[in-house]
Protein backbone atom coordinates (compact mmCIF):
# COMPACT_ATOMS: atom_id res chain seq x y z
CA UNK A 1 0.00 0.00 0.00
CA UNK A 2 1.14 3.46 -0.94
CA UNK A 3 0.24 6.13 1.57
CA UNK A 4 2.04 9.42 -0.23
CA UNK A 5 -0.25 11.77 1.04
CA UNK A 6 -3.03 11.71 4.06
CA UNK A 7 -5.75 11.79 1.82
CA UNK A 8 -4.08 9.51 -1.28
CA UNK A 9 -3.85 5.72 -0.85
CA UNK A 10 -3.41 3.01 -3.45
CA UNK A 11 -3.23 -0.45 -2.91
CA UNK A 12 -2.72 -3.00 -5.60
CA UNK A 13 -2.79 -6.85 -5.55
CA UNK A 14 -2.39 -9.41 -8.33
CA UNK A 15 -3.58 -13.04 -7.96
CA UNK A 16 -3.42 -16.32 -9.93
CA UNK A 17 -7.00 -16.97 -11.61
CA UNK A 18 -8.98 -19.01 -9.06
CA UNK A 19 -12.18 -18.71 -6.92
CA UNK A 20 -10.02 -19.59 -3.78
CA UNK A 21 -9.00 -16.00 -3.74
CA UNK A 22 -12.30 -14.48 -2.83
CA UNK A 23 -12.44 -14.56 0.59
CA UNK A 24 -8.38 -13.44 0.79
CA UNK A 25 -9.90 -10.19 -1.25
CA UNK A 26 -12.83 -9.42 1.24
CA UNK A 27 -10.47 -10.22 4.13
CA UNK A 28 -8.02 -7.67 3.09
CA UNK A 29 -11.06 -4.93 2.03
CA UNK A 30 -12.52 -5.29 5.83
CA UNK A 31 -9.04 -4.39 6.94
CA UNK A 32 -8.00 -1.51 4.71
CA UNK A 33 -11.64 0.33 4.40
CA UNK A 34 -11.36 1.81 7.54
CA UNK A 35 -7.75 3.58 6.55
CA UNK A 36 -9.19 4.56 2.96
CA UNK A 37 -12.12 6.29 5.24
CA UNK A 38 -15.13 3.95 3.60
CA UNK A 39 -17.94 3.90 6.79
CA UNK A 40 -18.42 0.39 8.71
CA UNK A 41 -21.96 0.86 7.81
CA UNK A 42 -21.41 0.53 3.91
CA UNK A 43 -18.39 -2.68 4.17
CA UNK A 44 -20.56 -5.44 4.17
CA UNK A 45 -22.63 -3.89 0.39
CA UNK A 46 -18.77 -3.08 -0.92
CA UNK A 47 -17.05 -7.00 0.17
CA UNK A 48 -20.11 -8.21 -1.78
CA UNK A 49 -19.45 -6.16 -4.66
CA UNK A 50 -16.18 -6.67 -4.92
CA UNK A 51 -16.41 -10.76 -4.08
CA UNK A 52 -19.04 -10.45 -7.53
CA UNK A 53 -16.63 -8.54 -9.47
CA UNK A 54 -13.77 -11.25 -8.56
CA UNK A 55 -16.14 -13.75 -8.92
CA UNK A 56 -16.91 -12.56 -12.55
CA UNK A 57 -13.28 -12.02 -13.82
CA UNK A 58 -12.08 -15.41 -12.43
CA UNK A 59 -15.60 -17.56 -13.84
CA UNK A 60 -16.15 -15.73 -17.19
CA UNK A 61 -13.39 -13.43 -17.75
CA UNK A 62 -10.76 -15.83 -17.17
CA UNK A 63 -12.80 -19.17 -17.73
CA UNK A 64 -11.24 -20.44 -15.01
CA UNK A 65 -7.98 -19.90 -16.44
CA UNK A 66 -5.23 -20.82 -13.30
CA UNK A 67 -2.29 -19.07 -16.01
CA UNK A 68 -4.04 -16.26 -16.02
CA UNK A 69 -4.40 -13.61 -13.13
CA UNK A 70 -7.11 -11.15 -11.51
CA UNK A 71 -5.77 -8.14 -10.45
CA UNK A 72 -7.35 -5.70 -7.84
CA UNK A 73 -6.53 -1.99 -7.62
CA UNK A 74 -7.90 0.30 -4.73
CA UNK A 75 -7.56 4.13 -5.20
CA UNK A 76 -8.27 7.46 -2.70
CA UNK A 77 -8.31 10.18 -4.11
CA UNK A 78 -10.38 13.29 -1.90
CA UNK A 79 -13.22 11.84 -1.57
CA UNK A 80 -13.52 9.02 -3.57
CA UNK A 81 -12.21 5.14 -3.62
CA UNK A 82 -11.93 3.79 -6.83
CA UNK A 83 -11.69 0.03 -7.37
CA UNK A 84 -11.15 -1.79 -10.27
CA UNK A 85 -10.98 -5.81 -11.12
CA UNK A 86 -9.21 -6.86 -13.97
CA UNK A 87 -9.39 -10.10 -15.73
CA UNK A 88 -7.61 -11.34 -19.36
CA UNK A 89 -11.15 -11.76 -20.75
CA UNK A 90 -12.64 -10.04 -24.05
CA UNK A 91 -15.46 -8.68 -21.72
CA UNK A 92 -18.83 -8.56 -23.19
CA UNK A 93 -22.11 -7.33 -24.48
CA UNK A 94 -23.22 -4.81 -21.76
CA UNK A 95 -26.68 -4.75 -23.65
CA UNK A 96 -26.55 -8.99 -23.20
CA UNK A 97 -27.12 -8.76 -19.71
CA UNK A 98 -30.62 -9.76 -18.50
CA UNK A 99 -32.98 -7.82 -15.76
CA UNK A 100 -32.67 -10.37 -12.70
CA UNK A 101 -35.65 -8.42 -11.79
CA UNK A 102 -37.99 -9.55 -14.67
CA UNK A 103 -40.52 -12.58 -13.69
CA UNK A 104 -38.54 -15.20 -16.01
CA UNK A 105 -35.09 -14.58 -13.98
CA UNK A 106 -36.20 -14.50 -10.55
CA UNK A 107 -35.56 -18.73 -10.15
CA UNK A 108 -32.71 -18.29 -12.40
CA UNK A 109 -29.49 -19.27 -10.15
CA UNK A 110 -27.06 -16.65 -11.25
CA UNK A 111 -27.39 -13.68 -13.21
CA UNK A 112 -27.55 -10.84 -10.40
CA UNK A 113 -23.59 -10.42 -9.54
CA UNK A 114 -23.47 -6.97 -11.55
CA UNK A 115 -27.20 -6.14 -10.96
CA UNK A 116 -25.96 -6.41 -7.14
CA UNK A 117 -23.17 -4.41 -7.31
CA UNK A 118 -24.39 -1.40 -9.24
CA UNK A 119 -27.06 -1.23 -5.93
CA UNK A 120 -23.85 -0.85 -3.61
CA UNK A 121 -21.68 1.63 -5.39
CA UNK A 122 -21.63 4.81 -6.67
CA UNK A 123 -21.21 4.36 -9.82
CA UNK A 124 -19.99 1.09 -12.45
CA UNK A 125 -17.40 1.49 -15.75
CA UNK A 126 -16.31 -1.39 -17.59
CA UNK A 127 -12.80 -1.00 -18.90
CA UNK A 128 -11.11 -1.79 -21.94
CA UNK A 129 -8.51 0.03 -22.97
CA UNK A 130 -6.05 -2.17 -21.71
CA UNK A 131 -5.20 -4.62 -24.51
CA UNK A 132 -5.46 -8.07 -23.45
CA UNK A 133 -7.67 -7.30 -19.94
CA UNK A 134 -10.93 -6.21 -19.21
CA UNK A 135 -11.89 -4.09 -16.46
CA UNK A 136 -14.74 -3.32 -13.98
CA UNK A 137 -14.58 0.04 -12.06
CA UNK A 138 -16.47 0.73 -9.01
CA UNK A 139 -17.03 4.21 -7.59
CA UNK A 140 -17.50 4.86 -4.04
CA UNK A 141 -18.14 8.76 -2.79
CA UNK A 142 -16.65 9.17 0.78
CA UNK A 143 -18.77 11.17 2.85
CA UNK A 144 -18.84 12.33 6.68
CA UNK A 145 -16.29 12.21 9.27
CA UNK A 146 -14.52 9.79 7.82
CA UNK A 147 -13.70 11.40 4.21
CA UNK A 148 -10.87 13.35 3.42
CA UNK A 149 -11.37 17.41 2.27
CA UNK A 150 -11.46 17.45 -1.13
CA UNK A 151 -10.94 20.40 -3.35
CA UNK A 152 -13.29 22.08 -5.81
CA UNK A 153 -14.51 20.58 -8.97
Amino acid sequence: MDNGTAEDLTLRLVVQSHLRYTDLFESLCRAVFPEFGIPEERTDWLCLSIREAVNNAVLHGNRKDPAKTVEFEMERRGREVTIRVWDEGGGFDRSKLSDPTSPENLLRPSGRGIFLIRQFVDGVRFLTERPGHFGMEMRVRLTGAGAAPQGEE
